[in-house]
This record gives C-alpha cells, structure tokens and sequence, in this order.
C-alpha cells in the first residue's frame, strides 16, 4: 500500500518552487531571488504586511495581505540547499508567483534572509505534530523554535564541525629537573592570564599573556598592590629582569598584537564572513603557537594571576586587586577521548578528557580555548597540545560535550566525522 504525500494547499512538496541558497549556508539572497521571478518591482517595492507566522511539522505558513486584498498564505519549507516556496493561490514548481516573491521580499534585511531558524529535518516524525527534538511555542504574530533541553547540541547538516583531518601536536620545551624560580625585588614583575567568554560579543579577545608590576610585602610572599599591567617596554624601566622575563615579556608582547578577534559589518555575507573567520584562525593558530613557548617560563615565575577581562579594553592601566587570581599552570598534557552512543532514533557522541588516566571535569564557567582546569582545582591550568584539541573542546564544550544526531541523517552527514576523530583518538561505541 502507498503511503499518501502530504499535500499543502493542494500540492505535494514536489510542486512547490525551488530557490536556491548561498553555498554553505541557508540564506537567500535578492540576486538570486530576482532571477528567478518576472514580478520585479524595483528597489521601493509596495510589499504585503506579514500578519503571522506559523510553523508545523517543519514548515512555515507567513499569512501576508496587501493593500486593497484579502489575506493569504505562502508556504516555505527549508531543505539543505534550497527553499520549497507555495502559496495558496499561485506558485508551483515553474513558476513563482507575485504574492510568494513579495513576501520573501518583505522578509529580506539588507538582500538577504536567512532561513537557518527554521530548518529542522528529520525532526519530526511522519504525522506527529510534536517533535522529540525541539519545541514550537507560539508567540504573538509567530513561534520561537527551541531545542529540549536533553538536545542541546543537536546537530543540523552544514553545521560546522571542527576540522579532523590532521592532528599537529605543537613542539613545547621541557624544563629539566627542578625549575628555577625567578627573583623577587619589592617592586617585581608578575603575568597574568588574560581570559574572557569567546561566545559573548564583547569579549573580543583570545587568552592571552600580559605582564603586570606589583609591589610585594615586606617577606616578598605576597602581592601587597597591584601597579599596572606592561603593554611595552618603556613600562618596566627601572625593574631589574631576568633574561627568562625578558624573553616572556617579548612572547606576551607579540602575544598582545594577535589576541584581538576580528567582526565583520556585513556578517550575513558569507564570502566576508569567511576572510574574517581565516584571519582569525590564522591568529589562533599563531598566539597557540606562542602560548607553549611561553609555558616552561612561565613556570619560573613566582607570582602569576588570572584575571576574567570582560573585554581587550579592559586590560590596561592598573589592576583591580580583587579581579586578580593567584593561578598555576603546569606541564602534564590533557588527552581527549569519546564516547558513541547509539540511542535509538540518533547518535550520540560525547567528550571525555584526562589527564594521566583521571578523568577532568573541564570548568565550563572559565572557558580558556587553549587552556582548560577542573572544576575541582580552577586555580591549576593544562595547556593542550594541538589545535584539533582546543577546536573540538571548545566545539563541545558550548553543547554540554554531548552531540546528538538523527539516524536519519548521520551517515550523510556527520558519519565521516566520527571516523576522522577516530584516526587521532580513541573512540568507544556504546
């Protein structure tokens, strides 16, 4: 027995229009919108007022009204590279009618839209209104579509995914027998580790290192104030350093020029995006680079602080005692490990990491991307030792370490991650 299509307004979904998206993403651009139409109306066109928005068993109905005309539907259904456009009274697979193309007109910011919200596939089930995955709560006018909480990190084909392709384990020197400790004057020389939340806007910064002076107490034991932070040379005139201080100092001076992160004005464009996102990583990369030349002298220092920024324009002038803690960091090398797990209708593949043979438990509230500590010692930091361990981190780390994926996409599109994961770590199946 044939299973019947469903049908929207009288069509099957193989009737509807196809409009095709920027490559790699789910936005749709008015170039591309006006090739594929002869309603054109020109830069000022008189478009229909959006009345509300639904969305159900993955797609959207805009119910829109012109000036001077009744009320009326266009249907959208977002798939991987294109979007499925009808509407209730025109539009089929050759053609896209007026009311469908002012509509995505009136829903386009600055030539372009971005559907990305509203394409959940394989996440609801044939005749089921109610998805296992996400949750549709109606709003005025519309819908917000949210992830249940045991989903958080949901992957959806063409998100982005760490790449696995080669494992460079960054070369880091290793201090022989019992490190020396640098000297202490009244008026020293300390560093601080320099963090801030990557995921919120203003924190527009990489962690990095930057000297600070201080003037000890009268045993030289402890931190009596905080001077300044060194952002040059010209800032320790006067304070006698050791070669390994001078040596650190030129790495957390170089460190500086690279920890700012570069933002795009015009984001929603994916060529601009992209060079901005290489620029980045190529500073990443680097500032990595210079966080394990700096490592086996920074253990010889005597005081070193981590200090939570909340912004680059932050760290500068004299530090806030109270802003400034008492860290260590050390040498032993944190290893990532996963976990598959088949569940059912998905995946699951999770993250595991320790440190010679102990599980750590990362500190999700200091995220440091290139650094992690337990959330039983956040004073003691590990430096990880590729960049394929700092991305997938930081990957997981924004999803509870835990990603979930439908069957109904996984060997597609996420079956040949797992299998370049498991050629750098071990991966168990469970």
């Amino acid at each position: 027995m044939k299973t019947k299509p469903i049908t929207i307004a009288g069509k099957p979904l193989s009737r509807f229009y196809q409009l095709p998206f920027e490559k790699g993403s789910r936005m749709l651009s008015l170039v591309v919108l006006e090739s594929h139409t002869t309603c054109s109306t020109g830069k000022k066109p008189d478009l229909p007022v959006i009345q509300s928005r639904s969305f159900d068993q993955g797609l959207v109905t805009v119910q829109v009204k012109l000036d001077g005309e009744e009320a009326l539907r266009v249907y959208l259904a977002v798939e991987y590279d294109h979007l499925l456009v009808s509407c209730s009274v025109d539009t089929d697979e050759s053609y896209l009618g007026r009311y469908a193309y002012l509509t995505l007109r009136a829903m386009m910011r600055g030539g372009y839209c971005d559907f990305q919200e509203y394409y959940w596939p394989a996440c609801f089930a044939l005749g089921n209104k109610r998805s296992s995955y996400v949750d549709v709560v109606k709003k005025t006018g519309g819908f917000i579509i949210t992830l249940k909480k045991k989903f958080s990190g949901l992957f959806r084909p063409g998100d982005d995914l760490p790449d696995v392709t080669e494992r460079v384990v960054v070369p880091r020197e290793r201090l022989s027998g019992k490190h020396d400790t640098a000297r202490l004057a009244p008026v020293s020389i300390g560093y601080c580790f320099a963090n801030t939340d990557l995921q919120h806007f203003h924190s527009n910064h990489y962690p990095f290192l930057i000297p600070y002076v201080f003037a000890a107490t009268a045993y030289l034991k402890t931190v009596k104030s905080f001077k300044r932070f060194v952002l040059n040379p010209h800032d320790v005139e006067g304070i006698s350093l050791s070669p390994q201080q001078e040596e650190l100092n030129s790495i957390c001076f170089a460190m500086k020029e690279l920890a700012a992160i570069r933002f795009s004005a015009n984001s929603n464009q994916p060529e601009t995006a992209a060079k901005v996102k290489a620029v980045n990583d190529a500073n990443q990369l680097a500032l990595f680079k210079l966080w394990h030349k700096a490592l086996p002298l920074l253990m010889q220092q005597r005081f070193t602080h981590y200090f939570y920024s909340y912004g680059l324009r932050n760290v500068t002038g004299k530090p806030v005692m109270r802003d400034m803690k008492l860290v260590d960091f050390t040498m032993e090398v944190p290893v990532l490990s996963f976990v598959l797990k088949d569940e059912g209708d998905y995946y699951e593949l999770q993250l595991k990491l320790k440190v010679k043979g102990k599980s750590l438990h990362l500190n999700t509230d200091q995220p440091g991307l290139f650094l992690v500590c337990d959330r039983a010692k956040p004073y003691l930091w590990y430096l990880l030792e590729a960049e394929m361990d700092y991305k997938l981190i930081w990957f997981f780390s924004r999803v509870n370490f835990r990603v979930q994926v439908p069957k109904g996409y996984y060997s597609e599109f996420f079956e040949g991650f797992v299998e370049g994961v498991e050629k750098w770590y071990e991966v168990k199946r469970g």
